[in-house]
């Protein structure tokens, strides 16, 4: 293994590389001696890679740290940056005496979800577009939906994959619940998995995507879905609304009450296991 070099000569005509254990110290002599022509730093970024160095779900990639022929980083500035926030010595590739030309290349490709990088990743079996936003919104419930690492996300998603699977295999993408069947309604359910009987937790999924009730005290359901289906908006306070009201119905439907009105309920109805308190 090449230690890491304190002093960065980079004089050679060809592209090299080299597997290198680069330290803190190693990190801020690069990216104040060579970050000379980068982007603006993303600290939610740094954030995220230096959490999954600290807590060891780090790899090693093709994607490290590049020089250009006169000492000027190119490529890795977050990665850099990183190290230093964690505190860790991470290895890496290092390439010297890059083309500067190959930096109109990077980062310019087709970017990956995060239901691609999982998929190839191959650890949660197969993962749809609908399985990591419902993760993100059952993770939120009247949050922002969290930002998390590839590492981070796949975690998550093992943890909590048969209560996803639940809520995506019972409200399905089908053009007559459109409006109705999102990740906002998904998380509810995926939550709802965990301390609600499936058989009943089953038959309001069914009644919500179809509009078919089997009881005149069962209104509230209907009420619900054309509610969703009239509001649809993005915004913050939009999402909360609808995913308290979700709440609510689905609380108030299991208890055989029948409300003529909704109104979001202001707190989490049903807490994933981790945030019940022991």
């Amino acid at each position: 293994m090449i230690a890491p070099n304190p002093h960065l000569r980079l004089t050679r005509t060809e592209p090299t590389v080299h597997r290198v254990h680069i330290d803190p110290d190693q990190a801020f002599r690069w990216l104040d001696q060579h970050n000379t022509n980068n982007r603006k730093v993303s600290q939610k970024y740094v954030e995220r890679l230096a959490r999954d160095m600290t807590e060891g779900r780090w790899v090693l990639t093709n994607n490290g740290i590049s020089f250009g022929p006169d000492g000027t980083l190119l490529d890795g500035q977050h990665r850099l940056w990183a190290i230093i926030e964690s505190g860790c010595t991470i290895e890496m590739f290092v390439y010297q005496d890059m083309d500067p030309k190959s930096m109109m290349a990077i980062d310019c490709g087709k970017t990956r979800s995060m239901a691609d990088i999982l998929n190839i990743a191959g650890e949660n079996g197969e993962v749809s577009k609908n399985d990591m936003a419902t993760l993100r919104a059952m993770l939120a419930g009247y949050s922002n939906p969290p930002t998390f690492s590839p590492s981070e996300a796949s975690a998550a998603m093992r943890r909590h994959h048969d209560a996803i699977a639940f809520a995506v295999a019972n409200t399905p993408t089908v053009a007559s619940a459109r409006g109705v069947n999102t990740a906002i309604t998904r998380a509810v359910i995926a939550r709802a998995y965990y301390s609600v009987d499936r058989a009943m937790l089953k038959d309001f999924c069914r009644k919500l995507t179809t509009g078919i009730v089997t009881s005149g005290d069962e209104g509230v359901v209907v009420l619900l879905r054309q509610h969703l289906q009239e509001n649809r908006g993005s915004a913050f306070s939009q999402r909360v609304q609808r995913y308290g009201k979700v709440e609510r119905v689905l609380a108030a439907w299991l208890k055989g009450e029948n409300p003529s009105r909704i109104y979001p309920a202001s707190v989490e109805l049903f807490p994933l296991p981790e945030e019940v308190k022991a």
